[in-house]
């Protein structure tokens, strides 16, 4: 199958910053407190987390600075988002003012225009999981647009949340917890074609300590962090710049590290243009005489 380069790091690059999440535009900047976390029980900071979940029925953010760095390419460009919860994701990027290609995002589909290229793609999610080494859906986009990771959570019952063990650290509430890091699921169509990439090798359902850092007043998160020391891999999110979205709180500025004994990827994102009225929706069209790219 021939892929281009350009269709590989731009979807890479979109569902980076998907999976970093949605946020607010920059209208009134919002301190995060310093008051000191007092003892809280792991069942009760769960709550909290949750009950502080950002909601939504449909989220626009206009106007997206991405920065991405990989240690040896860097490389800015703009986006726009237009979400509609349950439903759709929609990504517009730009470079210079120029189209550059668009992402849609559906329950059950993934599609990309590359105007760069003259090319699409259509397809689940299984490449895109078998690509990144995870698993992927829309759900797992959703519930990190909601800043709201327990919402991933196989079974949510009282028995997973045993799982995390709570303190305090530099005034702000920890979650650590230790569990093995599993193989993306695979489908049937997933297994009969080939892997999305050529990666190194990796060692299945290692262990790895997961540190979730929480404000001690909003209870938004600030901070993940992820660490398997067996495979050498690390990936750090920190969340700042939380501003006002209509009486709710989200960071306006997020930073993703991830570290592996390949690549050292930094992608910072800082979003404005925010509106949480509904939006027409983009369509789905390709332009006549474009390719389109066999994943299978």
């Amino acid at each position: 199958m021939k892929r281009t380069g350009s269709l590989k790091y731009s979807v890479f690059v979109w569902v980076g910053a998907l999976v970093l999440g949605l946020s607010s535009c920059k209208t009134t900047r919002v301190v995060t407190t310093t008051s000191t976390a007092k003892p809280i029980s792991t069942n009760k900071l769960i709550r909290n987390i949750e009950n502080n979940a950002f909601d939504y029925r449909h989220l626009a953010i206009k106007k997206i600075n991405c920065q991405f760095d990989n240690g040896k390419t860097k490389t800015s460009f703009k986006a726009s988002i237009l979400a509609e919860k349950d439903k759709r994701i929609t990504v517009m990027l730009t470079k210079l003012n120029i189209p550059v290609g668009r992402l849609w995002l559906t329950p059950d589909s993934v599609k990309f225009i590359n105007y760069i290229e003259k090319n699409y793609f259509l397809d689940d999610y299984s490449y895109l999981s078998s690509w990144l080494d995870m698993d992927l859906d829309f759900e797992t986009v959703h519930s990190i647009i909601s800043n709201n990771i327990f919402a991933l959570r196989d079974e949510k019952n009282n028995k997973d949340e045993l799982d995390y063990e709570a303190r305090i650290d530099s005034g702000m509430y920890v979650l650590e917890s230790v569990k093995k890091l599993k193989s993306p699921r695979r489908n049937q169509r997933e297994v009969q074609r080939k892997p999305a990439r050529k990666s190194s090798k990796m060692l299945p359902d290692t262990p790895v300590r997961q540190l979730i850092y929480v404000d001690p007043e909003t209870f938004k998160l600030r901070k993940i962090k992820m660490e398997d020391s067996v495979n050498s891999r690390n990936l750090n999110i920190d969340f700042s710049d939380f501003t006002p979205v209509e009486k709710q709180l989200y960071p306006g500025e997020i930073f993703l590290n991830f570290i592996n004994p390949e690549s050292n990827i930094q992608i910072r994102v800082k979003l404005a243009g925010f509106s949480m009225d509904a939006e027409n929706e983009v369509r789905f069209k390709v332009p006549e005489k474009y390719t389109l790219i066999n994943t299978k």
